[in-house]
């Protein structure tokens, strides 16, 4: 996931997968999706604009990116490739855990 600044109050939120599909014979696919939205977030307290960009747009975007990742599969002639779907609460809490523990591992060394 990545979150960028496009203007005032207007954010792009974009969501990046890779699928390698391989079997015994070899590479059977790959495929590299990049699907992002513009989101204009206004009113939104400066402590929770983080969660916001990263669990709630994401939250958004997902259920389009798993379809259209299904489609280009299909379109290639493959069984559809159905994500399962992703809490993005829990990975922002894990990923703000991770890197609130970092600091304290580089001062005990």
């Amino acid at each position: 996931m990545n979150a960028q600044t496009r203007a005032e109050e207007t954010y792009e939120v974009a969501l990046n997968v890779e699928v390698h599909a391989k079997n015994d014979a070899g590479v059977i696919y790959n495929v590299e999706l990049v699907y992002a939205g513009l989101f204009r977030l206004r009113n939104i307290p400066q402590n929770l604009l983080q969660r916001v960009l990263f669990v709630d747009c994401p939250a958004i975007l997902f259920p389009f990116l798993r379809r259209v990742l299904s489609d280009i599969v299909r379109d290639g002639g493959f069984p559809p490739l159905m994500l399962d779907p992703i809490d993005f609460g829990k990975l922002y809490a894990q990923n703000l855990a991770r890197a609130q523990a970092q600091p304290e591992t580089k001062t005990k060394n």
